[in-house]
Parts: C-alpha cells; structure tokens; sequence
C-alpha cells in the first residue's frame, strides 16, 4: 500500500521502502522535508511472516511504471536488491541499510516472537535508533509503529535480516547506488559498509544522524539524495 503525496506522470518517481516496522508510517517527517518538486509515495510491506523473495513478489506488481528511485531504509535494503532483479530501476538509494547479515547469523535463534511482546524502552530507542536528542513525538511514533506490527512479523524480520546473503546480487547489480550512512548509527557497524564498497563503488554520503536518519535529520538526509537525484536524471 503506497501513502504519501501523489506521484506525477512522466516524472522520475520516488518509491520508499521502510525499516523493520514496515508500516511506512514513520516517513511522514522526511515526506514534508521534500522539495515541492519531488515526486514520492511510501510503501507499507504486507504485515506477514514473509521472506526477502515473497516480500519482492508481493511489491513488484504494487509499483508504479515509468523511473523509479528506491529509497530503501535499513530492513528494505535486501529488498531493494530482489527488486532490482525482477527490474530496471533509475537507482536506488541505501540509508543505513546492508546486503549481508550485519550481525552475527547466530543470533537469529534469539528472535522469538515473545521478545517482542514488550515495549521496548525509551533509552533504548533513543540509543540505538533515532538518537539522544530525539524529540518525545518522534519517539513516540516509532514505539506506535513498532507496536503496531505482530510480535511474530517482527521475529521473522529479524530472522531475515541475520540470515540475508545478497552479496552477489549487490556486486551483479548496474543499477546506480548511493549510499546513506548516518554517522551515528549503533546498529549496521561500518564492517558491513567496507563489505559493500569491496564488492563495487559506489558513492557513500555522509550524513549526521542516527540509525534512523530520514526520521531523525530528514533535511540533511534530502541534501545528500538531491545530488544523486540530478545525476541520474543528466544520465
């Protein structure tokens, strides 16, 4: 399901893809810091126990036609890449996101449906996803959107993430790439970024933030993507 401001044809079109929540809810602050020009919808992921591959069954045929730029947030990274292969896209932009599992594998056997019955902390939301100076509203939202998803969704999107191997696809794919790399973020460790760029080049942009980088600095986020955005409309 597409939300956000409308889409105009004929124009290149945005397309985001969110994090582990996948409610597209939390893209609101990043929609209204978009120049008035730009052309963009968010997409709510099916709320089912669903792999990387039927994530991307389920979302291609939902995609509009014409150029499309995803702007794929963390979980939707690996997605992004499934898309790619099923096809052509104007580019796609990675925002703190990753093609191989960023943690150790072992750790999917702690995704348990009943580790994510409890609402997770403040502190730690703040630590580990949209940083200390986080404002309360937007804390709020992200502990709604997360709450909002069933328990065993969340477990099967962790599970994918600790299991993902989409090196291959990443280093075949000739689809231009920018990189979105909050300088803050606690969660995809730079080890994950070098494994990238050792597999082909691709530009990395810089961005303060945290994990959540369009939410937590939606302005900064839009002053790294403009560039990339004109770049692949001169090409």
């Amino acid at each position: 399901m597409c939300t956000g401001g409308p889409i105009a044809s004929g124009d290149m079109r945005i397309v985001l893809l969110p994090g582990l929540d996948g409610t597209a809810k939390l893209f609101n602050r990043f929609i209204a810091a978009a120049p008035p020009d730009v052309s963009l919808a968010a997409l709510a992921l099916p709320s089912e126990d669903l792999t990387y591959e039927q994530l991307a069954d389920r979302i291609d045929s939902t995609l509009p036609e014409g150029q499309i730029v995803l702007v794929a947030e963390s979980f939707s990274g690996p997605l992004a890449l499934a898309l790619t292969e099923r096809r052509i896209f104007a580019g796609v932009v990675l925002c703190n996101s990753f093609v191989v599992a960023p943690r150790p594998w072992a750790l999917r056997w702690l995704a348990l449906p009943a580790l994510f019955t409890l609402p997770l902390p403040d502190f730690l939301l703040r630590r580990y996803m949209v940083g200390a100076g986080a404002d309360d509203a937007l804390v709020r939202a992200l502990a709604a959107a997360v709450a909002s998803v069933p328990s065993a969704v969340l477990a099967s999107r962790v599970r994918s993430v600790l299991t993902v191997d989409a090196m291959n696809a990443f280093a075949r794919s000739a689809v231009p790439i920018l990189y979105l790399r909050g300088t803050e973020d606690r969660l995809v460790p730079d080890s994950a970024v070098r494994g990238m760029a050792a597999a082909r080049h691709f530009p990395i942009a810089r961005v303060p933030g945290p994990h959540l980088l369009l939410q937590a600095n939606p302005v900064g986020a839009w002053e790294a993507i403009l560039p990339f955005l004109d770049s692949l409309r001169a090409t």
